[in-house]
């Protein structure tokens, strides 16, 4: 009967022990998944706003087939899509981060007639 005192005690100092590094795990976890639904969220609103504006360049009548009318999409447009879509407010360095990764990642960033503000707040490495 002793010895199984002894085991509760030592379970229960062991669950006492344990119990704010468990907390500490759980607390990070939850983190973790917010950083990512955020980026999830962004990354859809980045999406729709390119989607926006390479449909409205599609839409524009061909009058002269040497004149290709520009695709505009900015970082204002990102946070105003996140905004309106997710209710979510992106500060800019956001927006134009995630602008510039869809871009490069739907092949558009080479496209020579897009008009973007994303690529300017990135720094110059020439000095």
């Amino acid at each position: 009967m002793v010895w199984f005192v002894g085991i509760v005690l030592l379970l229960a100092l062991l669950a006492a022990l344990l119990a704010p590094r468990l907390h500490r795990l759980e607390q990070e976890r939850r983190q973790r998944q917010g950083d990512e639904h955020y980026r999830k969220l962004l990354q859809a609103a980045a999406d729709h706003a390119i989607t926006t504006a390479v449909r409205a360049r599609l839409a524009e009548p061909v009058v002269d087939l040497h004149i290709t009318v520009p695709m505009r999409v900015s970082v204002g447009d990102v946070t105003a899509r996140a905004h309106e879509d997710f209710a979510l407010e992106v500060p800019r360095d956001h927006a134009a981060a995630m602008l510039r990764h869809r871009l490069e990642f739907r092949g558009h960033a080479r496209w020579p007639d897009l008009i973007t503000d994303a690529f300017d707040d990135e720094e110059d490495p020439t000095p």
